[in-house]
């Protein structure tokens, strides 16, 4: 990753930076840094002249050897490969002049928005890439989906018999759903209830899982219809059932597990959010949000792919203490930063406690 800046004071303050994000406290702190000035990091994310795409090409190639070392030497049946979309949103108030066609209101949330693809293989856990949404006028979440995964790795793409697009009911266009059927991909999407059929029947009107339906909208693909009741709310104490829509026939207990893969991505944002610090951006600049986010998802890439090496082969699956791992990480790739922030209050320790003792002589 620090290939991305030629020069030797860039990739210092890269290092840096990263570090920041590698604390997993959710918080950046780039004023607490020591050995870098707030100044000098904001001007490295915002203004000076190194290459992201680099940063996001080495990311990606790194996930993709990982991608393809946790299939080498399996045997028996191939796993799923997982394609899951979703939408988070960051909510920003204020004026925002230089993020012009950044910021919005979707879904009641004024902020930025980001389409984000998470690619999941079994334990692995890869946040492939990710859109920013520009508006009303511009291409609609749905639409991003699809370039997100029309532009996967021929490496990936090529599985088609293992990949299953999962998504709620907000991907769910006409557009998207055509596209998934000319790629040659299976998918399970949500559907809203009131969602009509070729012959004028609701969703929320059919009687039986497992049926072949024809939508309204999609009357040439060939679609089965199922549903998953949600536990009681809390607000009124009604169940909730939720209606999925997928283009190959399945026993409604598998059409379950999916349903249940997908709850992947939300715990992804959750992690990323809380501590990552996703959420936590002040830069001004369309190229420093942009760097930002890149070197967020790169801090989440890097604690997740070092709990797959720590954890023993045959280990049961558990969810990682982020704080103790990304500690670790940056620990035992970045620990140069910490030590020369030491050594610089060490500096300032010795010549404040000289300055006292030339004061009491």
């Amino acid at each position: 990753m620090l290939t991305a800046c030629q020069r030797r004071q860039h990739q210092d303050t890269l290092a840096v930076v990263l570090s920041c994000f590698l604390a997993g406290l959710g918080l950046t702190r780039f004023d607490h840094v020591g050995c870098k000035s707030p100044g000098a990091i904001s001007r490295f994310l915002n203004h000076q002249q190194w290459n992201t795409r680099l940063l996001i090409r080495a990311m990606r190639s790194h996930a993709l050897r990982a991608f393809q070392a946790s299939l080498r030497g399996r045997r028996g049946r191939p796993p799923v490969i997982e394609l899951i979309v979703d939408t988070t949103s960051i909510a920003k108030e204020g004026e925002f002049a230089d993020l012009a066609g950044w910021i919005h209101t979707l879904n009641r949330v004024r902020g930025l928005h980001l389409v984000v693809l998470y690619v999941c293989c079994g334990d692995l856990r890869l946040p492939w890439s990710f859109r920013i949404w520009h508006g009303k006028g511009e291409p609609i979440p749905n639409d991003l989906a699809l370039k997100l995964v029309q532009q996967l790795p021929q490496e990936i793409r090529n599985r088609t018999r293992q990949l299953h697009f999962l998504a709620d009911s907000g991907f769910s266009s006409v557009s998207l759903l055509e596209g998934l059927t000319r790629l040659g991909l299976s998918f399970s999407v949500g559907m809203r209830k009131n969602r009509q059929t070729v012959e004028g029947q609701a969703l929320h009107e059919i009687t039986s899982q497992q049926r072949r339906v024809s939508l309204a909208d999609l009357p040439e693909l060939k679609l089965w219809v199922y549903w998953i009741w949600l536990p009681a709310s809390k607000q009124n104490g009604q169940r909730e059932q939720r209606f999925v829509i997928t283009n190959r026939s399945r026993v409604p207990q598998v059409v379950r597990q999916f349903g249940r893969r997908r709850w992947k991505i939300e715990t992804l944002f959750k992690t990323l959010k809380s501590r990552f610090a996703l959420g936590k951006f002040g830069q001004k600049t369309k190229q420093g949000v942009l760097r930002f986010l890149c070197l967020s998802f790169a801090a989440f890439l890097l604690c997740h792919l070092e709990f797959l090496d720590e954890r023993p082969l045959g280990a049961e699956q558990s969810a990682p203490d982020w704080g103790s791992l990304a500690q670790r990480v940056k620990h035992r790739l970045l620990g140069w930063v910490r030590l020369t922030e030491i050594e610089v209050e060490r500096r300032q320790i010795l010549a404040l406690l000289a300055e006292d003792r030339r004061d009491a002589a």
